[in-house]
């Protein structure tokens, strides 16, 4: 697997994310304590790299959801095994 390297507000992110299921942006926010801007320039860079799928939702009142990828649970997989990457 490639080395990532993430910052521990983006780890957070997909530590929510593993634990709670899909949400929308706005849920993922209030849920981290992190700002909505913020929050959703981190989970188009998680995108981007492959960490998060966000998908256009009409149900959620953000318009879209964001749930985990497979490559992101085998990364947090490693990292806790491995201890936390500083």
């Amino acid at each position: 697997m490639k080395q990532i390297q993430l910052e521990d507000k983006e780890l957070k992110v997909l530590q929510t994310l593993e634990q709670r299921g899909a949400m929308s942006p706005s849920q993922v926010s209030a849920s981290t304590w992190l700002l909505p801007g913020e929050t959703l320039t981190m989970l188009e860079s998680l995108s981007s790299a492959g960490l998060v799928l966000l998908r256009n939702d009409t149900r959620s009142p953000d318009g879209m959801v964001v749930a985990i990828t497979q490559n992101a649970r085998s990364y947090l997989g490693y990292s806790n095994v491995r201890g936390p990457k500083k």
